[in-house]
């Protein structure tokens, strides 16, 4: 039982640090995103893809 709550840390801390190297190649807040997907990372998921969505959007428009 206690090595799969580790890999489920170990997971979340991993896609905390995802959604930071995200956060810094679009120039938002690292830290920010850091702790919102480290503490809730399955609505972090879904922002991020609308975000990314977005962006995509308007980097074809122009």
């Amino acid at each position: 039982m206690d090595g799969r709550y580790a890999s489920i840390g170990f997971v979340t801390f991993l896609f905390g640090i995802f959604c930071a190297y995200w956060a810094q190649t679009t120039n938002r807040n690292a830290w920010l995103w850091f702790f919102f997907g480290l503490l809730l990372a399955p609505i972090a998921g879904l922002v991020l893809l609308y975000k990314n969505s977005n962006d995509r959007k308007a980097s074809k428009a122009v």
